[in-house]
């Protein structure tokens, strides 16, 4: 079914695509910093086409903006590489563990004052564990659908949350200690 868009459906679009946008994005970039200003980029160039041209007809808003993005994404890159930014992480092959999944992070360490060292922890990790994190945590997903988006065992994925969940925990407590 062809759908008319026009300036107006703006907002619902926004709305109702955000979320599945904000993971394709998440999951596609080379370096989570990058995510807001793909993502900010991927609506702005919606809104100029809507802007643009009176009506758009399509079958699928979400295949487009799906379009939108992967092409924003390319171009960001593209850009980079011609600015010579190179980015590197280590990927380690590391022993996966089977760990069961029984635990509440919000109890155990986040609270409202160190949310944005937690994060900022995490920033300095891999790109995969942080890319697992944000998926994790940021957006709910489960760690069966986090596994097929990265295209990781199960384990790897729980392997990479406890310990980097140690890592913080460790790391908080000692600035704790200092205070």
């Amino acid at each position: 079914m062809r759908t008319q868009l026009c300036q107006d459906d703006f907002e619902k679009i926004y709305r109702e695509t955000y979320n599945k946008i904000l993971k394709f994005a998440i999951v596609r970039c080379n370096n989570l910093n990058d995510v807001n200003d793909i993502i900010q980029d991927t609506y702005i160039e919606l809104f100029n086409k809507l802007k643009k041209k009176s009506k758009i007809e399509l079958d699928n808003v979400e295949g487009f903006l799906y379009g939108i993005t992967n092409n924003v994404i390319k171009r960001h890159y593209f850009k980079k590489k011609n600015e010579k930014v190179v980015n590197l992480f280590n990927d380690q092959n590391e022993e996966t563990i089977e760990i069961k999944d029984d635990f509440d992070l919000e109890q155990n360490i986040i609270t409202k004052e160190n949310a944005k060292e937690v994060w900022d922890f995490l920033k300095k990790k891999d790109l995969i564990t942080a890319k697992i994190f944000n998926l994790y945590f940021a957006l709910d997903m489960k760690i069966s659908e986090i596994a097929e988006e990265l295209q990781l065992q199960e384990s790897n994925i729980k392997n990479r949350i406890y310990r980097t969940l140690k890592e913080i925990k460790k790391e908080l407590g000692k600035e704790n200690k200092n205070d």
